[in-house]
């Protein structure tokens, strides 16, 4: 069931996929409005919704258009139908007022308060502070009843699954929940009741799997993401204030957004082609200058837009592992195409010089250890070279000698990518690359790898002394899971194990 639900996730975009779950949060409050289970009519909401769309639109194309960047198209809707679920629906023009000013300062946060073509903060969270200040038209967060928390809760879990940010929600939750515990305690609140109210009649569920997991306003890698959760969790609980500034949940994200922008690269830059060329039968190689030098680590990924007519439900962004060092001047990018690609492949197929692309939001944590003594295995499949392209390049340019394995599992032997790469980090590095491919009829005479999957026999043969090792495991999420298992029957540890995953390729 799990790996059904898995594929079908990993069809949409993360983007794309938010977007069809606020969707289903509307379709439902309108059902429950129809019901009156909740206090306004089915007709007030769509309309409300109907008008936030617009403005957002023509406000996000009016400022895409004088900035010159690529409009997002499902980020313009995103915010709409999140500022819909946490604005109650207009009833008169006061309440529309309210509800296009909301709409301009979410849409205009994005490119006004940014650094460095970077904004800051969550649009919706930062329109509403900024609207209850200036204002004092506050959000009414009428998404968080309990009506509403069934879908809630189901739309969340589709996107933590999609995420995987279970822990950084998990702890967001928990934080709240003791929190308000110890504030229960501390004023002898009853703490049955306050609990109830946090777990029921608020937007708890809402924020933290809609609203806190928005990767341009999250933290690059995990430890990161937890003090982001932890302080965002308390500031959420409403009793908790300054002088007579009390906390809303629009406050404690923004003021979490804050603190991420803090700890995170502090630019988009702007891509141009400088050449691209096949490195395997089915993957191509793209190199790009970038206007300004990219920082981050052998390993993290980033995303990528482009804009591109037609853009199909996959979007006009995705994230891509760089495939370059830091030490590279231009940025690599290595693809795979299938037959049935995306609208975004194919226009990533087409691109030329005169076209860009926009770069941001560097994350992640599969990067090498810190300690050069720690023994590693590298565990790819297909695309899932790329990461191990940077990291060895990187090695390569500085020269550094660090005890890797890499096991490379390709279906045949057109397919394996960066050979250049990996035959230079065996000669000057000392490297041990061992390929490994599944198509038994397309074997080449005098193969010297491994024939067949990688399983417990072929670890065992190419690295002895596994269980001194990390692993890092990078492929298909089916890939990823299969080695896992493998791995784990072999009693290695957890804590040895480090997995990354390409969802959804095409």
């Amino acid at each position: 069931m799990i790996t059904r639900i898995d594929d079908l996730l990993d069809r949409v975009t993360m983007y794309r996929l938010v977007l069809y779950v606020l969707i289903g949060f509307i379709a439902m409050a309108t059902v429950l409005s129809f019901l009156t289970l909740l206090p306004f009519s089915p007709l007030s909401l769509l309309l409300s919704t109907l008008f936030l769309v617009m403005i957002c639109w023509a406000a996000n194309s009016l400022l895409a258009y004088i900035f010159a960047v690529p409009t997002n198209v499902e980020s313009t809707y995103i915010t709409a139908l999140i500022l819909t679920l946490i604005i109650n629906p207009a009833q008169s023009p006061n309440d529309f007022l309210f509800l296009g000013w909301a709409a301009i300062l979410a849409t205009s946060s994005k490119y006004i308060l940014s650094l460095n073509n970077k904004h800051l903060f969550n649009p919706a969270a930062i329109a509403v502070v900024i609207t209850s200040f200036a204002l004092g038209e506050s959000a009414s967060w009428w998404v968080g009843t309990a009506s509403m928390l069934p879908v809630v809760l189901l739309g969340g879990m589709l996107l933590v699954r999609k995420l995987r940010q279970g822990e950084m929600i998990a702890l967001f939750v928990m934080t709240s929940l003791v929190t308000v515990g110890v504030v229960s305690l501390l004023q002898r609140l009853s703490l049955t009741k306050e609990l109830q109210q946090l777990l029921g009649a608020s937007p708890l569920f809402f924020l933290a799997t809609i609203m806190l997991t928005e990767p341009l306003t999250t933290p690059p890698t995990q430890k990161l993401k937890r003090i982001y959760a932890v302080m965002t969790g308390i500031l959420f609980i409403p009793q908790m204030h300054l002088g007579p500034i009390y906390s809303t949940p629009e406050l404690a994200l923004v003021i979490g957004n804050l603190y991420s922008y803090m700890v995170s690269p502090k630019q988009k830059v702007v891509l141009k082609l400088k050449r691209k060329g096949r490195i395997s039968s089915d993957m191509m190689n793209f190199v790009f200058k970038p206007s300004h030098r990219l920082a981050f680590e052998p390993g993290q990924y980033m995303e990528l837009t482009l804009a591109h007519a037609k853009p199909d439900s996959r979007g006009n962004r995705r994230f891509f592992t760089i495939a370059s060092s830091p030490t590279e001047d231009d940025l690599h990018l290595g693809v795979r195409f299938y037959a049935n690609s995306s609208s975004f492949k194919k226009a990533l197929y087409r691109i030329d010089g005169r076209s860009k692309m926009i770069a941001g939001q560097i994350a992640g944590d599969f990067t090498l250890p810190k300690d050069p003594k720690q023994k590693l295995v590298f565990m790819a499949g297909g695309i899932g070279i790329t990461p191990f392209r940077s990291m060895l390049k990187y090695l390569l340019d500085m020269h550094e000698h660090r005890d890797i394995v890499l096991l490379y599992l390709n279906r045949t032997a057109d397919e394996i990518a960066y050979k250049d790469i990996l035959s230079e980090a065996q000669t000057k590095l000392g490297i041990k690359v061992f390929c490994t491919l599944t198509n038994t009829k397309a074997i080449p005479r005098n193969w010297p790898g491994f024939v067949g999957r990688i399983d417990e026999r072929v670890i065992r043969a190419a690295v002895p002394d596994y269980k001194e090792r990390t692993f890092y495991v990078s492929g298909s999420l089916d890939m990823v899971r299969a080695y896992e298992h493998i791995l784990k029957n072999m009693r290695v540890r957890h804590d040895q194990i480090k997995k990354d995953f390409f969802p959804g390729l095409v």
